[in-house]
């Protein structure tokens, strides 16, 4: 299927960025941004061969919203931001978690109306939203103390530091549940709803 001009151009021009950052850090030693820098590479390659497969079109704010988290994540790991600059940690968090919560979101949508079991009324929404925004959390900071204790990452600094991660993580859950309640939701050019495509909605269907 063909990919849109618009997710090519991003996609292109976002994974030279990476990949560019990565073999920087490569070529000084550091294997950890280094590490980070392929696996944003790998995450911004999904959407991309998901939509040449035919199977998803993710709208293209979300596109961006994905290429802005990997890429200040990337950045900040391979300038040492995360050690120099006390907010950088605060502000990749938010915006990384509102995008999780976005995408999790746009996929309980999905199911909603394109399932005839699965149903989720709206009010719901905002619940589910800040639930997955705490437990992608949690789940990263047992990622971060896991890589911390097996490979010496030395990704958490505190406890405080761990909470702080947590708490804004939240902030980003209810960034996106107020932006789901106010706009997204309504929908009114269609882009989410269309954004699963006819073999996908197949599939789901022999699923669910």
């Amino acid at each position: 299927m063909k990919v849109r001009r618009s997710v090519l151009a991003l996609f292109l021009i976002s994974e030279a960025a990476v990949i560019a950052m990565g073999a920087w850090a490569y070529s000084e030693g550091r294997s950890y941004p280094g590490n980070g820098a392929t696996m944003g590479a790998l995450i911004l390659t999904l959407p991309f061969l998901l939509e040449r497969v035919g199977w998803f079109k993710l709208p293209l704010f979300m596109h961006l919203w994905a290429v802005l988290a990997v890429g200040l994540h990337t950045f900040g790991l391979v300038m040492k931001l995360y050690d120099s600059t006390w907010w950088w940690d605060e502000l990749t968090h938010t915006i990384s978690s509102s995008m999780a919560c976005m995408i999790a979101a746009l996929g309980l949508y999905l199911f909603d109306i394109h399932s005839v079991k699965i149903k989720v009324p709206r009010w719901a929404y905002p619940l589910m939203v800040l639930t997955f925004a705490m437990f992608i959390g949690v789940v990263w900071e047992v990622a971060e103390f896991t890589g911390d204790q097996l490979a010496g990452t030395r990704m958490q600094y505190s406890l405080a530091d761990t909470l702080s991660d947590l708490y804004v993580d939240l902030l980003g859950g209810l960034m996106t549940s107020f932006l789901w309640v106010s706009w997204l939701w309504r929908d009114p050019s269609g882009e989410l709803q269309s954004s699963v495509q006819k073999p996908l909605v197949r599939l789901l269907d022999r699923v669910f």
